[in-house]
Protein backbone atom coordinates (compact mmCIF):
# COMPACT_ATOMS: atom_id res chain seq x y z
CA UNK A 1 0.00 0.00 0.00
CA UNK A 2 2.85 2.39 0.87
CA UNK A 3 4.47 1.70 -2.52
CA UNK A 4 1.26 2.68 -4.30
CA UNK A 5 1.00 5.95 -2.39
CA UNK A 6 4.63 6.82 -3.13
CA UNK A 7 4.16 5.93 -6.80
CA UNK A 8 1.03 8.10 -7.06
CA UNK A 9 2.78 10.99 -5.29
CA UNK A 10 5.76 10.76 -7.66
CA UNK A 11 3.45 10.73 -10.69
CA UNK A 12 1.52 13.78 -9.46
CA UNK A 13 4.58 15.76 -8.40
CA UNK A 14 6.52 14.77 -11.50
CA UNK A 15 3.65 15.99 -13.70
CA UNK A 16 3.45 19.36 -11.95
CA UNK A 17 7.23 19.87 -12.12
CA UNK A 18 7.12 19.06 -15.83
CA UNK A 19 4.31 21.57 -16.39
CA UNK A 20 6.20 24.33 -14.55
CA UNK A 21 9.31 23.76 -16.66
CA UNK A 22 7.38 24.06 -19.93
CA UNK A 23 5.38 27.19 -19.08
CA UNK A 24 5.84 30.03 -21.49
CA UNK A 25 6.89 33.30 -19.92
CA UNK A 26 6.30 36.76 -21.32
CA UNK A 27 8.78 39.53 -20.60
CA UNK A 28 7.35 42.82 -19.41
CA UNK A 29 9.03 45.82 -21.01
CA UNK A 30 8.65 49.31 -19.60
CA UNK A 31 7.75 51.98 -22.09
CA UNK A 32 9.39 55.21 -20.92
CA UNK A 33 7.00 57.39 -22.93
CA UNK A 34 3.77 56.14 -21.40
CA UNK A 35 5.05 54.73 -18.14
CA UNK A 36 2.97 51.58 -18.58
CA UNK A 37 4.36 48.13 -19.22
CA UNK A 38 3.66 46.14 -22.34
CA UNK A 39 4.14 42.43 -22.88
CA UNK A 40 6.70 41.25 -25.42
CA UNK A 41 5.39 37.93 -26.76
CA UNK A 42 7.92 37.54 -29.60
CA UNK A 43 11.14 36.26 -28.10
CA UNK A 44 12.92 35.90 -31.44
CA UNK A 45 12.71 37.87 -34.65
CA UNK A 46 11.52 35.51 -37.35
CA UNK A 47 12.20 36.23 -40.99
CA UNK A 48 10.16 34.92 -43.88
CA UNK A 49 11.38 31.61 -45.32
CA UNK A 50 12.43 31.67 -48.99
CA UNK A 51 9.73 29.14 -49.95
CA UNK A 52 6.78 27.27 -48.48
CA UNK A 53 5.51 23.81 -49.38
CA UNK A 54 1.72 23.86 -49.28
CA UNK A 55 0.94 20.26 -50.19
CA UNK A 56 3.06 17.19 -50.79
CA UNK A 57 0.93 14.12 -51.53
CA UNK A 58 2.55 10.77 -52.47
CA UNK A 59 6.02 12.34 -52.53
CA UNK A 60 8.69 10.41 -50.62
CA UNK A 61 11.29 13.21 -50.72
CA UNK A 62 11.68 16.63 -52.24
CA UNK A 63 14.30 19.37 -52.34
CA UNK A 64 14.05 23.03 -53.23
CA UNK A 65 17.46 24.66 -53.71
CA UNK A 66 18.47 28.14 -54.76
CA UNK A 67 20.87 27.90 -57.69
CA UNK A 68 22.99 30.30 -59.68
CA UNK A 69 20.90 32.54 -61.89
CA UNK A 70 19.76 36.10 -62.10
CA UNK A 71 16.27 35.54 -63.54
CA UNK A 72 13.22 34.51 -61.53
CA UNK A 73 12.22 30.96 -62.34
CA UNK A 74 12.25 27.30 -61.38
CA UNK A 75 13.44 24.02 -62.84
CA UNK A 76 11.49 20.90 -61.84
CA UNK A 77 12.95 17.41 -62.07
CA UNK A 78 10.95 14.27 -61.20
CA UNK A 79 12.96 11.29 -59.94
CA UNK A 80 12.30 7.70 -58.88
CA UNK A 81 14.90 5.30 -57.46
CA UNK A 82 17.69 7.80 -58.11
CA UNK A 83 16.92 8.12 -61.83
CA UNK A 84 14.62 10.33 -63.90
CA UNK A 85 11.03 9.14 -63.69
CA UNK A 86 10.08 8.80 -67.36
CA UNK A 87 6.87 6.80 -66.81
CA UNK A 88 4.65 9.61 -65.55
CA UNK A 89 1.18 10.21 -66.98
CA UNK A 90 -1.23 13.16 -67.00
CA UNK A 91 1.45 15.71 -66.10
CA UNK A 92 0.12 19.16 -65.29
CA UNK A 93 1.98 22.28 -64.20
CA UNK A 94 -0.10 25.20 -62.90
CA UNK A 95 1.58 28.52 -62.09
CA UNK A 96 0.49 32.11 -61.68
CA UNK A 97 3.18 33.86 -63.75
CA UNK A 98 6.03 33.13 -66.15
CA UNK A 99 6.57 31.08 -69.27
CA UNK A 100 6.68 27.28 -69.16
CA UNK A 101 9.40 25.32 -71.00
CA UNK A 102 10.69 21.73 -71.32
CA UNK A 103 14.30 20.68 -71.72
CA UNK A 104 14.67 16.91 -71.73
CA UNK A 105 13.28 15.57 -68.45
CA UNK A 106 13.30 19.02 -66.83
CA UNK A 107 10.23 21.24 -66.82
CA UNK A 108 10.68 24.88 -65.91
CA UNK A 109 9.19 28.32 -65.60
CA UNK A 110 11.10 31.44 -66.67
CA UNK A 111 10.49 35.20 -66.29
CA UNK A 112 8.10 34.87 -63.37
CA UNK A 113 7.02 37.45 -60.84
CA UNK A 114 7.17 36.88 -57.09
CA UNK A 115 5.67 35.31 -55.09
CA UNK A 116 5.47 32.41 -57.54
CA UNK A 117 2.77 29.81 -56.88
CA UNK A 118 3.35 26.39 -58.51
CA UNK A 119 1.27 23.22 -58.46
CA UNK A 120 2.64 20.02 -60.04
CA UNK A 121 0.31 17.06 -60.55
CA UNK A 122 0.93 13.78 -62.32
CA UNK A 123 0.19 10.05 -62.15
CA UNK A 124 3.08 7.69 -61.42
CA UNK A 125 3.83 4.09 -60.56
CA UNK A 126 5.26 3.20 -57.17
CA UNK A 127 8.82 1.83 -57.00
CA UNK A 128 7.62 -1.80 -57.43
CA UNK A 129 5.35 -1.01 -60.41
CA UNK A 130 2.40 -2.46 -58.51
CA UNK A 131 0.16 0.58 -57.97
CA UNK A 132 -0.31 3.95 -59.63
CA UNK A 133 -1.01 7.04 -57.54
CA UNK A 134 -1.81 10.70 -58.14
CA UNK A 135 1.05 12.94 -57.01
CA UNK A 136 0.37 16.53 -55.95
CA UNK A 137 3.19 18.91 -55.07
CA UNK A 138 2.26 22.52 -54.39
CA UNK A 139 4.61 25.30 -53.25
CA UNK A 140 5.26 29.06 -53.25
CA UNK A 141 8.62 30.75 -53.92
CA UNK A 142 9.11 34.12 -52.19
CA UNK A 143 12.77 35.02 -52.94
CA UNK A 144 14.13 36.02 -56.37
CA UNK A 145 16.49 33.86 -58.37
CA UNK A 146 16.50 30.49 -60.06
CA UNK A 147 15.30 27.51 -58.00
CA UNK A 148 15.93 23.80 -58.59
CA UNK A 149 13.05 21.60 -57.43
CA UNK A 150 13.49 17.83 -57.24
CA UNK A 151 10.49 15.59 -56.56
CA UNK A 152 11.20 11.95 -55.66
CA UNK A 153 8.59 9.21 -55.39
Amino acid sequence: MAKRIILIAVLILGGTVFNFQNESRAAVLNDPASGSGRINTSAHHRSRPPYRIIESRYVSRSTIKHSVGHENGIRIRIMQNGMDNTEIEDFSLAHDSGVEYRMGNVVGIDNSSLPLYVKVTYRSWNTFHAVQFDVIYEFIIFYPGTWDVTICN
